[in-house]
């Protein structure tokens, strides 16, 4: 209701979505600097394809976390947050990304393979961003 101060919980847990959406954006400014890095090493010491297909590991982690904060955000406003329904979903976001890097990676051998390269990384520097984040909010608190 509006005019009602907030409780400690729902302070807490908007600066938690706060935190968190900064960190997301941190990670999405990171993932296109190496991208541009990536870019140019890989096609100065391999081939432009080597950089294109690098950026397409990192596209495809940037579009899996879109899927997932879609999925989330649909699941929270239409109450759906049913657990079989998200492990579906899980696995039907999961087995598209794999497929189109599995495509990729097949299609355009032998360089293919750093497709895998840029989605790891980009779970990484996600998971990273993410735990410092949470490590600093707890050392706050």
């Amino acid at each position: 209701m509006r005019g009602q101060p907030l409780s400690d919980s729902e302070i807490d847990y908007r600066m938690a979505l706060r935190s968190a959406a900064r960190n997301y954006q941190r990670s999405l400014l990171i993932t296109a600097c190496l991208a541009a890095v990536g870019l140019v090493v890989l096609w100065a010491t391999i081939s432009l394809q080597a950089g294109v297909l690098f950026c397409a590991g990192l596209g495809l982690g940037v579009l899996n976390s879109q899927m997932v904060q879609r999925s989330l955000v649909r699941a929270v406003t239409e109450g759906t947050a049913d657990r079989k329904a998200i492990t579906l979903g899980v696995l039907r976001r999961l087995a598209l990304i794999t497929a189109l890097a599995a495509g990729l990676a097949y299609f355009y051998r032998p360089d293919g393979w750093l497709v895998f390269v840029g989605l790891m990384i980009f779970q990484m520097l996600t998971i990273a961003t993410v735990l410092g984040g949470l490590a600093r909010q707890v050392k706050r608190s």
